[in-house]
Formats: structure tokens, C-alpha cells, sequence
């Protein structure tokens, strides 16, 4: 499913992708790739991922021609460039001195690539709604909106394309505290394949009286595998603060 893969020449691959799906051809040096996408409200965890497998796409799928030099190719997950903004779905408490800890499944940005890592097509299979978010007026941005948490059973579950990030809350400070959204900037996040699930670094934010602290803990699992690599430069207290300061949402899909 996330390994290199040599198609033959003038066979159509399937990728399933619970609901979703990735299609390719192999013509010589033409690649010809067709996504089909659908809203990450009608994800199909049953459904469940594999592939590839030889199988034509639907009739009207639209197909994207590229050129490339190369025996094998990836379908390569990537967190998506823009911030995730998660909802949670019950009112969260947590009282001084106290931590919450959950797993977010957080959609990826898909791209075929060729060994040598050009890209030949992207696309993102689940469909997010937008948000606004931000401290003020003149430092919001758009951002991915979806839930916060999925059931245990989803969250663990194997099969499944999306990548899955632990998240530590930590109250110090004397008050109650309760959170409606937080912001998982992805830029930051390693993203590795664990026994054919994408999971990435652990989230920890701790919420102090003035501000909050940021830290990128290791991911958990055996048999890690690095997929895509996060950037390298440092965390600010901003980022953090930044992720439970909610203006509106001013798009919803």
C-alpha cells in the first residue's frame, strides 16, 4: 500500500482508500493517474485501504497526464500544507493539574511519486471544510476544519489511510480549562508508516497561566519506517498560543 511499486506496462492499479481512491497506468514514459475524492464526513473506515490492484477507473473520472523516467512509483502521504483545525466533539474539561490525551486522524495529502522523488500528480482524497483561525483579525488564516477525535475502535484501527497523531493537553495552571478547537500545524510532524499505519510525532501542549508550551515528543510504535520528514526549526510559545485563540468560522463546505 505505501511501498514503491513497478506497475506494468498499460495496466490500470487501484488504490483503495476507504471510499476514496488513487488510479494509475503505466504507458512507457506517460503515466496517466485519475483520484477519486469524497467529503471526510463519508469516510469509510469499513471500507478499509489496499491496492494496488488492476483495476480501470470510472468512466468520468478526469485523467492527469505526466511524464516521468522511472520503473517503480509511490503513492506518498503527506500531512497537508495548511493547519489542521480539530473540534472536539464533547465538551472538554480538564482541571488543574490535570491531562487529556487523544488521537486525531488527520486526512493526508497524497502524491504518486517516481523513485527519484519527481512528482507526477497530487491530490487530496477526503474533503475538509474550512475554518478561520487565528489570535486576530490580521494574523488568522484558513485552515482545515474536521473532529478532533474518532472512536477507540477508529483510531486504532489498522486499515485505514489516515495519519494518526497523539495528543497530550496538560492544565498548569489553577483554573479549569476547557477547549473547543486546537490548531495541529503538520510542518512540524514527522509522519512514519508503523505496521501499515501512518502515525506521526506526539503533540504534547502545555497550558500555562500566561501563555502555553509546545513540545514535539517521539511517536510511538515498532518497525517505524520515515515517510515524510517535518521541518526542522524550532517552536515558538506563539504557536501554541495561537492554537486555542478562536475567532469564526467564516467558510464551512
Amino acid at each position: 500500500m505505501w511501498h514503491p511499486f513497478k506497475p506494468q506496462n498499460a495496466v490500470w492499479y487501484c488504490w483503495r482508500l476507504n471510499g476514496a481512491a488513487a488510479y494509475l497506468r503505466k504507458d512507457r514514459e506517460t503515466w496517466r493517474i485519475a483520484f477519486k475524492t469524497i467529503l471526510f464526513r463519508d469516510l469509510d473506515l469499513d471500507g478499509g485501504t489496499g491496492g494496488p490492484e488492476p483495476e480501470d477507473p470510472p468512466g468520468d473520472l478526469p485523467v492527469i497526464r505526466a511524464w516521468g523516467i522511472g520503473e517503480k512509483v509511490f503513492l506518498h502521504p503527506f500531512l497537508c500544507d495548511k493547519p489542521y483545525v480539530l473540534t472536539m466533539g464533547e465538551k472538554l474539561r480538564i482541571a488543574p493539574g490535570q491531562e487529556c490525551r487523544f488521537t486525531a486522524a488527520l486526512p493526508p495529502l497524497l502524491k504518486f511519486e517516481l523513485e527519484r522523488g519527481k512528482a507526477l500528480a497530487e491530490e487530496m482524497p477526503f474533503t475538509m471544510s474550512k475554518t478561520f483561525f487565528g489570535p486576530d483579525t490580521m494574523h488568522g488564516e484558513i485552515c482545515h476544519s474536521l473532529p478532533a477525535v474518532l472512536g477507540d475502535d477508529a483510531a486504532a484501527n489498522q486499515n485505514s489511510a489516515l495519519i494518526h497523531c497523539e495528543i497530550i493537553l496538560t492544565n498548569k495552571t489553577k483554573t479549569m480549562f476547557e477547549p473547543e478547537r486546537i490548531e495541529v500545524d503538520p510542518q512540524q510532524l514527522n509522519v512514519y508508516l508503523c505496521d501499515d499505519r501512518l502515525i506521526t510525532d506526539a503533540l504534547e501542549i502545555d497550558f500555562l497561566d500566561t501563555s502555553c508550551k509546545l513540545r514535539i515528543g517521539k511517536a510511538k510504535g515498532k518497525n517505524q519506517r520515515l515517510v515524510s520528514a517535518g521541518a526542522k526549526h524550532g517552536v515558538g510559545e506563539s504557536f501554541a498560543r495561537k492554537s486555542v485563540d478562536i475567532i469564526k468560522n467564516i467558510t464551512d463546505i
